[in-house]
């Protein structure tokens, strides 16, 4: 089944910003392993912009019919407010960094898997510790915060880095 792309009108039906071929040629420019059958790729754009929709995004949705985040109204970015349609390249290229992950924690066995920071020590060499990801949670981790869609993400993010809230 092909995928519906969005193209900055707020598609009631549209499934991804990226076709196949887009995540393809992404994967040949940054050296990403995703699976070679398109099905299995737009599967995969479908996940990351079912992921992508449980950010909170800056602005509003420019429809409430639309299926998708993007486009946006009211958005502010560099002291500017975007236009209505607007549909930033970045939002096409999270979604192919996103589904690129998504592809490789679905392959990474869990025994390679690595757990949050426990103890770090310098003296010299440095030493770090891991925490252990049990064989049997059944969860997938998700995608680590230094991965590219994080990066790619951070500008139209509601809140963006390390943020305090007061008790």
């Amino acid at each position: 089944m092909t995928l519906i792309i969005e193209d900055g009108t707020g598609k009631p039906d549209a499934e991804s910003y990226a076709s196949a071929e887009d995540l393809a040629l992404y994967a040949v420019k940054f050296g990403t392993v995703i699976p070679a059958g398109v099905p299995e790729q737009e599967a995969l754009l479908r996940r990351a912009a079912l992921a992508m929709d449980g950010k909170t995004w800056k602005g509003r949705k420019m429809s409430s019919e639309q299926a998708l985040s993007w486009p946006r109204r009211e958005v502010l970015l560099d002291h500017e407010i975007k236009p209505n349609n607007y549909l930033p390249a970045r939002i096409q290229y999270g979604q192919m960094a996103l589904a690129a992950e998504i592809h490789q924690d679905d392959i990474d066995p869990v025994e390679k898997r690595k757990g949050a920071v426990t103890l770090e020590r310098v003296e010299g060499a440095v030493t770090r510790e891991y925490a252990t990801i049990p064989n049997t949670s059944g969860r997938l981790l998700p995608a680590a915060p230094d991965r590219p869609s994080a990066t790619q993400f951070s500008d139209y993010l509601q809140r963006r880095g390390l943020f305090a809230v007061r008790a």
